[in-house]
């Protein structure tokens, strides 16, 4: 059986999908509308191919300080009808995602998903100490839940909807969890 992670060879050794997410301007905010299924922002997909699900699971890591975030964003994403299993990495199993803390290292990023697609490699979720030491903590927990979205294979979305995949997230209140259009999304991809 072929690895779900193969590439074929001549591929760059590996390719990273940054994801970035940063604080908007007040000014910018407004109250999204609702509505289930929506597609991502100009220039995304919603793909398998960049997630870190390895054979209907992802199993993670811990190197990270935001501990309530990472079990937060992990709880969030195993809501009843969800397909993928989020473990943590065993004795008998491969790792598919680390959770990480990083000084800086993001650009202008609170936290981002970094995908490898090197076999057997592991992808990274980065939380940016600088940009998320003294933020709430439903802010840091929607951080979580957003890059750990993106692990699972989804994009930004336009913030003219209520989603957990804006670009951004808000501090008064965050989306700190899956919006019905997230979950829609996810069941189109997964199934």
């Amino acid at each position: 059986m072929t690895h779900p992670r193969a590439r074929p060879l001549g591929l760059a050794a590996a390719t990273a999908a940054v994801v970035f997410l940063a604080v908007p301007h007040p000014a910018t905010a407004s109250a999204p509308s609702t509505r289930a299924a929506a597609p991502c922002i100009k220039g995304e997909t919603e793909t398998r191919h960049k997630s870190a699900v390895d054979e209907g699971e992802i199993r993670w890591t811990d190197e990270t300080g935001y501990d309530d975030s990472r079990k937060w964003a992990i709880s969030s994403w195993s809501y009843s009808g969800h397909k993928i299993k989020v473990a943590a990495d065993g004795a008998t199993t491969v790792n598919d995602l680390a959770f990480r803390d990083v000084d800086g290292g993001t650009g202008d990023a609170v936290a981002q998903y970094v995908w490898d697609d090197r076999i057997g490699a592991t992808d990274i979720i980065r939380f940016n100490r600088k940009k998320m030491t003294g933020r709430s903590r439903d802010f840091q927990r929607a951080v979580g839940a957003h890059e750990l979205g993106h692990a699972l294979g989804l994009c930004h979305k336009s913030d003219a909807i209520a989603s957990l995949m804006w670009t951004k997230v808000r501090d008064d209140p965050p989306i700190t969890g899956p919006q019905p259009v997230d979950k829609d999304n996810y069941k189109k991809l997964w199934g």
